[in-house]
């Protein structure tokens, strides 16, 4: 499965979001703010990052200027979590580069299809041989 990264400041938000994506198979990376995530970046090449929108340290705005501005993690599926449903604040974080925005609570059918949407299988890949081939 993949090697996925939760960065919040929330300790009971990243317990249960990784206990979730544990029980589903992945190996789970978790950092309590965005320095501490710009850190497991670059030693656990992350196939997709979950992170909190408003952190102290670095914000999640400020992780995904980082990460979009080198060229060996700007293609790493980015999906913001936020507390805040509020229209604006979505379309910023998109139009910032996010991959996607998740509103809290979440529950594990949005993390499973957050994971089926924007992560590749090895099967799925370009070039992998099909069933029969």
């Amino acid at each position: 499965m993949a090697r996925i990264l939760v960065i919040d400041d929330e300790t009971p938000i990243r317990a249960n979001l990784s206990r979730m994506l544990a029980m589903e198979g992945h190996e789970v990376v978790t950092a309590e703010d965005g320095l501490a995530g710009l850190d497991c970046i670059r030693l656990q090449r992350p196939d997709l990052i979950f992170c909190d929108l408003v952190m102290p340290v670095l914000d999640g705005h400020g992780v995904l200027a980082q990460l979009l501005a080198r060229t060996d993690t700007a293609a790493i599926p980015f999906i913001f979590l936020s507390a805040s449903a509020d229209r604006s604040e979505r379309e910023e974080g998109l139009r910032r580069g996010a991959t996607d925005y998740l509103t809290k609570p979440f529950n594990l059918g949005e993390i499973r299809d957050a994971i089926a949407r924007y992560l590749v299988s090895p099967e799925q890949a370009p070039g992998a041989p099909r069933d029969g081939q």
